[in-house]
C-alpha cells in the first residue's frame, strides 16, 4: 500500500531494557512486547553508557514537542570500535537511532492507525512553506549554531509506504546541522521508529545537496524498517 503524501519529519521514544550487544541482534522489551531491532549491515550497537546526549523527540500527533525514550543507538562497526578513543571518526557517517513513544507504550498501534498518523503529521509539516520562511529557519539554526541552542527547523512528511511512515527533519544538535530520515512502523502493536540521520555542513545547506542526502538517508531507512517487520514477525 503506498500513499504520497509529500514529506515531513519527527521522533520517537519508550523506556525499554537493553539485552544483547551482538552486531546484528538487539532484543529490547517494551511493556510485555520482546522486539528483536535489527542492525543495518556493517553497524554495530553502542553500550547504553556511550549513547550521546542527542536530540529526542517523541514522535506523536501532537508534534515535535515531548521527550520520546532510546532503545538502541548503533554506529559503523568500526567507529563502535574506537568510540572510547573520542577520535574524530565519531562525527563521520550516518547514525542509525531506535525510539519509541511513552504515550503510545500502553496502545495497541495498528497499520491503520499508523497511516492514520502520518496523515495528521502531514497536515502540520513545512510542505507548504515558501523560500522566505524556509531562509528564515536558516537565519534561526545560524543563530542556535552560535549560542549551542538544539532545534527541530523543518519536518517533512515522504510518505506512508506499507510498512512504515517516512519523515525527514532539519535540525541543528549541539551546535551541528543533521539531516535525518525516520521510518514509524509497528512491530507487535508497538509504535517504534527508527532514525538515520548523519552531519551536514555549511557548505552542503547552502549548495542544495539535501535531496540526495535525504535519499540516501531515505534508502537505509526502508531498507531498515522491512528487516525489522521480517525479523518480528
Amino acid at each position: 500500500m503506498k500513499r504520497s503524501l509529500l514529506r515531513a519529519v519527527l521522533f520517537v521514544g519508550v523506556f525499554i531494557t537493553f539485552d544483547a550487544a551482538a552486531a546484528d541482534e538487539i532484543t529490547i522489551e517494551i511493556d510485555d512486547a520482546r522486539i528483536e531491532l535489527v542492525a543495518p549491515k556493517g553497524y554495530c550497537p553502542l553500550d547504553r553508557s556511550d549513547w550521546p546526549q542527542s536530540q529526542l523527540i517523541d514522535f506523536t500527533a501532537d508534534g515535535i514537542k515531548r521527550q520520546g525514550d532510546r532503545l538502541a543507538y548503533l554506529v559503523d562497526c568500526e567507529r563502535a570500535r574506537s568510540w572510547h578513543e573520542g577520535g574524530s571518526g565519531k562525527d563521520v557517517g550516518n547514525v542509525v537511532d531506535y525510539q519509541a513513544s511513552p504515550q503510545l507504550r500502553d496502545q495497541n498501534v495498528t497499520n491503520t492507525m499508523l497511516e492514520e498518523l502520518c496523515a495528521i503529521l502531514h497536515k502540520g509539516d513545512d510542505s507548504s512553506k515558501g523560500w522566505f520562511e524556509i531562509a528564515l529557519e536558516l537565519i534561526k539554526g545560524a543563530v542556535l549554531e552560535r549560542y549551542g541552542g538544539d532545534s527541530t527547523l523543518t519536518y517533512l512528511v515522504l510518505g506512508y509506504e506499507d510498512p512504515a511512515c517516512h519523515v525527514s527533519t532539519f535540525s541543528v544538535q549541539n551546535r551541528e546541522k543533521v539531516y535525518t530520515v525516520s521510518a514509524l512502523t509497528t512491530i507487535k502493536s508497538k509504535l517504534v521508529t527508527v532514525h538515520v540521520s548523519t552531519k551536514v555542513r555549511n557548505m552542503d545547506v547552502l549548495k542544495g545537496d539535501a535531496g540526495e542526502i535525504i535519499k540516501r538517508l531515505l534508502a537505509t531507512s526502508r531498507e531498515t524498517a522491512t528487516a525489522l517487520v521480517v525479523a518480528n514477525r
